[in-house]
């Protein structure tokens, strides 16, 4: 009886033994994986800007998409989605800018990324000059020449100025994917601060695309901080053209409750994750650009006109007061002082976006720079300036 007691211990611990050892190489291997993230052996030079070319990423020509990253000496990343527009019927479609969005013909969106990207290399948050906090951050660059918001899949049929008949590649999402599929190589899934940002177009994808970002490429992040740099335009038919037009992924279009997609996603993503996350939007009281699109929106003229100009401010005041009761904690910059253009009965509109150009380091508002502002809120000094601009 005593032996067969003595089996009975023996084959317990044994199997003891063996789900302790099964449960250790587990999380050994999730460690592992986890640990090889946060410093992966790929070949680059640290510092430096180098381009990726992701398979399958494609412009809105349906030309091969490139784009560029650089790996930096902090364990800290940046994900910048860049903008340019929209794009959501033929009419649209059939019209892209060259980067000139001051021209009389309409110009809705960019299908070119030339020039752009290498300029941010050397300006704004990219910039390696000794005054940028961030100087030595690992940053993803997310080009754009789709129209989409960053979130499309889709192939739109048009017929050009020429009368030729074209397809508009809205692949966004897809672009996306690819890019950070392979960026993620370089950077790691554990960074100790995760900085999702964008501008215009480029907000929107950050706002949409930033609890994505977190679960399926950065599950590792310490921090993370979701900044919106002048994206706002509101349209009734954000929920049809996303899911129509765009074909975005049901996951995204299902989140689109109003006409204000930055309110609808940062809102969503406070009420998943509260104050785990830091939240931001920056935005100039009488933007140019934006007030341009959103009078289209309006009226139907592709044009500008002092007095609408106020009704753009109307807009964001409305904005900003929804933020601030739907995320108490958000931090909120708000600019005036850089001019749109230098023409004269243009002279109310104020500069669109600020994070990817040099006038990112002037003192514009309460005597801090948009880069100083964001550092410190990054680093938990979330702060709001600028609001008595919109009295």
């Amino acid at each position: 009886m005593k032996s067969r007691k003595s089996s009975l211990r023996f084959w317990l611990l044994c199997l003891l033994g063996a789900i302790l050892l099964a449960g250790l190489a587990w999380f050994g291997s999730r460690y592992y994986i986890i640990l090889q993230a946060r410093r992966p052996e790929m070949a680059y030079d640290p510092g430096a800007w180098f381009e990726i070319a992701p398979e399958g990423a494609v412009t809105g020509k349906g030309e091969p998409l490139s784009t560029r990253m650089r790996v930096g000496a902090e364990n800290k990343v940046i994900v910048f989605f860049y903008g340019g527009g929209i794009s959501y019927d033929a009419f649209t479609a059939a019209r892209p800018y060259l980067g000139r969005m001051m021209d009389t013909e309409p110009g809705f969106y960019a299908d070119s990324t030339e020039g752009s990207i290498p300029d941010f290399c050397e300006l704004g948050i990219g910039s390696r000059q000794q005054n940028n906090p961030f100087r030595d951050w690992s940053i993803v660059v997310i080009p754009y020449t789709t129209g989409d918001f960053h979130i499309g899949t889709a192939d739109f049929s048009y017929t050009a100025l020429d009368g030729t008949e074209k397809v508009l590649h809205q692949h966004g999402y897809d672009n996306y994917r690819a890019i950070l599929d392979e960026a993620v190589t370089y950077t790691g899934n554990a960074p100790e601060e995760l900085l999702i940002a964008g501008w215009s177009a480029g907000g929107y994808g950050a706002a949409i695309l930033a609890e994505e970002l977190m679960t399926d490429y950065f599950p590792g992040a310490e921090h993370v901080t979701v900044c919106v740099d002048s994206s706002l335009l509101i349209l009734d038919s954000f929920s049809r053209i996303a899911r129509e037009v765009w074909q975005a992924p049901d996951a995204i279009t299902e989140k689109i409750r109003t006409d204000n997609l930055v309110v609808d996603f940062l809102s969503d993503l406070y009420d998943t994750y509260g104050d785990e996350v830091t939240y931001l939007y920056i935005g100039s009281v009488r933007d140019g650009a934006l007030a341009k699109y959103q009078c289209y929106f309006d009226t139907g003229v592709y044009g500008i006109s002092n007095r609408f100009v106020w009704v753009y401010t109307n807009y964001l005041r409305q904005m900003i007061s929804q933020l601030r009761e739907n995320i108490p904690s958000i931090g909120i910059y708000l600019f005036d002082r850089l001019p749109f253009s230098w023409i004269p009965w243009m002279s109310m509109l104020t500069q669109h976006t600020i994070l990817e150009t040099q006038t990112a380091y002037w003192n514009l508002t309460a005597g801090r720079s948009p880069i100083r502002w964001l550092y410190a809120a990054v680093n938990g000094q979330v702060d709001t300036v600028g609001l008595e601009k919109l009295r």
